[in-house]
């Protein structure tokens, strides 16, 4: 008996992934125009279901970047994801302003 094998470009496993992720956010209700590529402390301490002191802690030792716009501290939803996803480097406690 033989083994049937397919090949699947890259590019087209990204495709997929890419509708799948769109399609989970349809579900809840999220489009790409709503989604702010930033996140206050609160919403990046429910995103990671989480208390605000982890988020604090995370932006405290370097493992996230803090932005700033105006008092308000920001913090990027790319990056708490990549950490979240365990492929964030060790940053160094650079603070942005945000233009």
């Amino acid at each position: 008996m033989s083994e049937l094998a397919l090949a699947i470009p890259p590019e087209l496993v990204e495709a997929i992934a890419q509708r799948a992720a769109e399609i989970v956010l349809e579900r809840q209700g999220v489009t790409a125009a709503s989604t702010s590529p930033y996140l206050t402390i609160p919403e990046a301490a429910e995103l990671l279901r989480s208390k605000r002191q982890r988020v604090d802690d995370l932006l405290s030792s370097g493992r996230l970047s803090r932005f700033k716009d105006g008092s308000r501290t920001l913090v990027s939803r790319a990056e708490l994801e990549q950490h979240v996803a365990g492929v964030m480097p060790r940053r160094n406690h650079a603070l942005r302003r945000i233009a």
